[in-house]
């Protein structure tokens, strides 16, 4: 029996359990499913919500479509219905607010979805009719989101330049070209033929017969009272653009009948100014034309005096017609010299000064800057000067030439136009010019390349690697480079008796004069100069031009090489780099369209030894020292003598 009983409350006991077990497996999943309800309501509330605030933004929408299509001038009928269409929409919108959020099947959810996914594309195709305020209009008229990726490729804008820059008239660069004198003999004056004849030369090159053509024909619209157009002449250097205003403009002034200044020449440097004034002198020899040149050749008070002189009555008047000068001593004339003028200016030739041209604004105001071009002013106005500019590098910047105060101007270029002109700076972008900056076609131009402290026995092996020095032009990128390399150079070619010269803007006027005309006779072989003989000097028969340090600009580069190959004649440039400088080298030549020589890479090891070459370094190291001391001790008794005489 208790066997019994003990086996009967197990079954009941087991019985008991198994209840408890499915009653609480009842209540777990009733718990599930009140879970699943509250993730379906709170869905649908989200939905509802979501759908509730497309409804506004439909409603805002819809009034800022109403507002922007119905004028002001609307009917009281139109704003009615525009009432009513609002009120439809906010009904809309509260019953969408008062649904009740009931838990909804998979089937009804889905049917949401679908909805929801209709309405959004109806906005969308409400938001595309939309005048203000959407994003494809602000796409349109290309106002940027900040942090938004701009997708769209923009269009490359591309520089205009004026019509005169973009379409110039094309001289030839083939010096060959160029007309015999007998087809001048019925345009310029015999007296000037006769000159050239003189001087050897029997044909004309093709930008000196351009200019003359063009100016002759220019003073027949000037007699009849027109002002004339500004020329700009871009040519090699070397092709005889000297002559090619000379010329014209003492054959035009040759009839003048009172000495009054009416051709001044601007050049950037004394020793061009020297050579321009010579040329002057020479053409001008058979004319009553008088030169005077203002380049601090002579002192202050003497050129005064060679330019004006007083009359009976104690007036200054002019003695000379044409006057050569420098930028700097022609500001310091205009503001200290009495009774100098320039008022009477015909032309005004700005040979290679277009650089710095900050001078300008010395000029008497219709020189300076032509008036506007007006009926008016063509009768009340002062007639303006015209401009000649003329330079182997001349800019094709519109910005940097309006600064000249040009009228209508007119382009001569040796050089061809093509399609592409995307640059602003001259040296790091491609120009439209092509070898715009252009050299002679007798030119060889090669490049070397060597460590940097061995650059004085790299150009030691180049100057006697043929056996034979030639004259021969150094540029350096400093007065104080210049001396140090020449005292250099002088101990390394010792004993090959050679005589080298240095000149630079460290020297005083007279100094550097009696160097050039050794340099020019021959008595001096190799010259070291800095870039004061780069631009614009004529320095015949020089063979060989070496630039010892790399010039900054392009434009350095291209007047240093000018100075050889010049007027049909060979020449070679060679320029000297270190391996830092080959790159820049390269990238200066190709953006302006020029032909990359070969580097050559040079091998020093065994020519250092053989020349000794640290020895001539402490020699070179002991002289300036002597120097440094000697500059002292003259200093100081400069100081003391001062003080003896204030005392």
């Amino acid at each position: 029996l208790l066997f019994t009983n003990r086996y009967k409350g197990e079954n009941e006991e087991t019985k008991h359990e198994k209840n408890h077990l499915s009653e609480l497996l009842k209540r777990i999943e009733k718990q599930k499913q009140e879970r699943a309800n509250k993730n379906n309501i709170e869905t649908q509330e989200d939905n509802l919500q979501s759908l509730k605030k497309k409804k506004k933004k439909k409603k805002k929408e819809i009034n800022e479509q109403s507002d922007f299509n119905i004028s002001e001038h609307t009917t009281k009928d139109s704003n009615q219905h525009l009432k009513k269409k609002r009120r439809k929409t906010e009904d809309i919108c509260n019953e969408n607010s008062d649904i009740n959020y009931k838990p909804e099947s998979k089937d009804v959810i889905e049917d949401k979805r679908l909805q929801n996914e209709t309405i959004d594309n109806q906005q969308h195709k409400i938001s595309n009719n939309k005048p203000i305020g959407s994003n494809e209009t602000n796409q349109q008229i290309n106002f940027m989101v900040l942090g938004a990726k701009n997708k769209k490729k923009k269009q490359e804008i591309k520089r205009v330049l004026p019509e005169w820059l973009a379409n110039p008239e094309v001289i030839s660069i083939n010096l060959d070209s160029g007309p015999n004198l007998e087809e001048f003999n019925s345009i310029i004056d015999s007296k000037l033929i006769e000159t050239l004849r003189a001087n050897g030369i029997n044909k004309l090159f093709p930008v000196q017969s351009s200019m003359i053509s063009w100016l002759l024909k220019c003073d027949k619209d000037r007699q009849q009272g027109w002002w004339l157009r500004d020329t700009c002449v871009s040519a090699p250097t070397g092709s005889g653009k000297t002559l090619a205003y000379v010329l014209p403009i003492v054959q035009i002034l040759q009839s003048r009948l009172v000495p009054k200044i009416r051709c001044l020449i601007v050049v950037p440097v004394q020793e061009l100014a020297t050579q321009v004034y010579k040329v002057m002198l020479t053409y001008t020899a058979r004319m009553n034309l008088k030169v005077g040149l203002l380049s601090g050749a002579s002192v202050f008070q003497q050129e005064q005096s060679n330019i004006l002189k007083k009359n009976a009555r104690g007036e200054y008047v002019s003695s000379v017609d044409i006057i050569v000068a420098t930028p700097g001593r022609l500001v310091d004339h205009i503001l200290k010299t009495p009774g100098f003028s320039l008022d009477d200016l015909r032309f005004l030739v700005i040979d290679e000064a277009d650089k710095a041209a900050d001078w300008l604004e010395y000029l008497p105001e219709p020189h300076y800057r032509s008036p506007q071009l007006t009926l008016f002013n063509l009768r009340c106005s002062k007639v303006p000067a015209q401009k000649l500019l003329f330079s182997a590098t001349l800019s094709q910047d519109p910005e940097k030439l309006n600064r000249l105060g040009l009228l209508q101007p007119i382009l001569f270029t040796s050089v061809l136009v093509t399609d592409k002109d995307d640059n602003v700076n001259l040296d790091n972008e491609v120009g439209n010019f092509v070898g715009r900056y252009i050299s002679p076609e007798e030119l060889v131009e090669q490049a070397v390349e060597c460590a940097a402290e061995y650059k004085p026995v790299a150009l030691y092996q180049l100057l006697i690697r043929n056996n034979t020095i030639n004259k021969t032009l150094i540029f350096t990128n400093s007065g104080k480079t210049a001396h140090r390399l020449t005292i250099l150079l002088q101990s390394l070619l010792s004993k090959e008796n050679i005589a080298i010269g240095e000149l630079s803007a460290q020297l005083v006027s007279k100094e550097r004069e009696d160097i050039l005309k050794k340099f020019i006779s021959g008595k001096v072989q190799i010259l070291i100069t800095s870039d004061a003989l780069a631009r614009g000097v004529d320095i015949p028969d020089v063979q060989l031009v070496v630039s010892y340090d790399l010039p900054k600009h392009i434009k350095g580069y291209i007047h240093r090489v000018g100075r050889t190959g010049r007027a049909g004649k060979s020449g070679t440039a060679i320029s000297i780099l270190t391996p830092k400088q080959s790159g820049i080298f390269k990238h200066m030549l190709s953006s302006v369209h020029k032909k990359i020589p070969d580097i050559e890479k040079m091998e020093l090891d065994s020519l250092i030894n053989e020349i000794d070459y640290s020895n001539h370094i402490e020699q070179l190291k002991h002289i300036l020292e002597v120097e440094k001391q000697n500059n002292l001790l003259r200093i100081r008794s400069v100081k003391h003598i001062k003080s003896v005489i204030m005392e």
